[in-house]
């Protein structure tokens, strides 16, 4: 014998038993990682079934997203080709300025020439990054065009009923997208013409910009504050002021254009103006006569209005060889400003043009006194204006209030030292000369340039 102990059948049977054991456990880890499989595989083919259904809707997705962007291409070429601005305007109380409408279908013609530059130089001093030029300019005048006529009329502004609608055929005809649109009597038929076009405009895409005039009337303050909170609508729109704007318009966060070369910056008067406030001055027969030769023949062949009504003088009893330059005050020592003729039509005329060529506004120092001082003066200078517009320069500056007010003494000053309207004014609260309505606008005093003075009779 070897030595090595038998096993007996018990031992033999524990061996079988830890077998089976063994056998069991290993079929159980079989079951097992077959069953993880399985689980495994499935969810590999669900995966595989969304991954092939994403894939699709991507597909589907990007198919649409192309066609998307095709249409948004087409639509932003149609808009960029047709973009427009648009001018809405009350034009019953944004009048056209007196000698346009005096030319008739001229004039109309002309108003609606300038009134395009006038736009189109604002649009670039908005949009100096675009390209404007291509942009249509679409402009609507709303009025009551038999109501406004007859107004003219009672003031003398125009001869007949029929210089209006002359100036209304030439202005629509000049410009293919310009219109002066007749609503008839009553005041809210134009108010509700104007209100919904301009909420029609406010946000079409293709209107780039909106040119509204309705700043004589604070009937529409109301349906503009809902739009200065939207930026992006207020500032695509621009107010158009005529006469000057209430304080209420004033405080409106939207931006404000005048264009005055086409409408009148005053109210239309109550009345008939004096024969002083309507005539030109005489033509003149030398092309060398000065202003102050104009306004000498202008003072000595009209009638004085009312509140200058004292003007005329005695002759002194040693009368000056050479006329002097001077200025007037009322009896309180507040300067007094002469009243000024209007201007003759061509003269404004070419005023307009020049300032056009130039590019911009004239010296009033150079052009009013003959002398310029500013080394660096942004104004145009050149040949110095023609009597008759060196008289709309005038004009211009008078509607500037002096820094010395009442209480200038310089004879040459060209700006304005009260409001002329006196307390006849309807601008009171917002005129630029509000402080001076109740200034008493009747001469006294004649104070030349050497200091001496001469009393005018009372």
């Amino acid at each position: 014998m070897n030595g090595t102990t038998p096993k007996t059948g018990a031992e033999y049977l524990a061996r079988l038993e830890s077998f089976h054991r063994l056998d069991k456990e290993r079929e159980d880890m079989l079951k097992e990682l077959i069953a993880k499989y399985q689980d495994l595989e499935e969810r590999f083919e669900k995966k595989c079934k969304e991954y092939d259904n994403e894939a699709q809707t991507r597909s589907l997705y990007q198919a649409q997203a192309n066609e998307a962007n095709k249409n948004l291409t087409d639509i932003q070429h149609k808009a960029e080709v047709n973009s427009f601005v648009f001018a809405i305007i009350d034009g019953d109380g944004a009048v056209f300025r007196d000698h346009l409408i005096a030319k008739g279908e001229e004039g109309g013609a002309m108003a609606a020439h300038q009134l395009r530059l006038d736009i189109k130089k604002h649009l670039k001093e908005i949009y100096p990054d675009v390209n404007v030029e291509t942009w249509k300019i679409v402009a609507h005048v709303v009025l009551n065009l038999d109501g406004l006529s007859r107004k003219l009329c009672s003031v003398n502004i125009t001869k007949s009923l029929s210089e209006l609608p002359a100036f209304a055929r030439g202005f629509s005809r000049a410009q293919g997208l310009f219109s002066i649109i007749d609503v008839g009597k009553g005041k809210e038929q134009a108010d509700f013409k104007v209100r919904e076009t301009f909420r029609l405009m406010v946000y079409n895409l293709q209107c780039r910009h909106i040119i509204f005039g309705p700043c004589h009337d604070r009937g529409y303050i109301v349906e503009l504050r809902p739009y200065q909170l939207e930026t992006s609508t207020s500032a695509r729109i621009s107010l158009l002021e005529t006469t000057p704007a209430s304080y209420e318009f004033q405080e409106l966060k939207f931006r404000r254009v005048r264009f005055i070369d086409v409408f009148r910056s005053e109210p239309l008067p109550d009345g008939p103006p004096s024969p002083i406030a309507t005539s030109s001055p005489p033509p003149s027969s030398s092309k060398s006569q000065n202003y102050a030769t104009i306004v000498s023949t202008w003072r000595s062949t009209e009638t004085p209005i009312k509140e200058f009504k004292n003007l005329a003088v005695t002759p002194s009893s040693s009368p000056r060889s050479t006329p002097m330059k001077y200025y007037l005050v009322n009896s309180a020592g507040e300067r007094v400003d002469e009243p000024l003729p209007l201007p003759d039509l061509i003269s404004n005329q070419r005023f307009r043009e020049r300032s056009e060529r130039e590019g911009r506004q004239p010296c009033n120092r150079w052009h009013l006194t003959g002398v310029c001082e500013v080394p660096t003066c942004t104004y145009y200078h050149g040949e110095r204006l023609s009597p008759g517009e060196q008289l709309v320069l005038r004009i211009r500056a008078r509607g500037t209030f002096c820094a010395r007010k009442s209480a200038c003494n310089n004879v040459d000053c060209y700006w304005g030292h009260h409001c002329k309207y006196g307390q006849k004014c309807r601008q009171a609260y917002t005129c630029t000369f509000a402080g001076t309505h109740d200034m008493d606008l009747t001469p006294a005093v004649k104070i030349y340039e050497d200091g001496s003075r001469e009393k005018l009779p009372s």
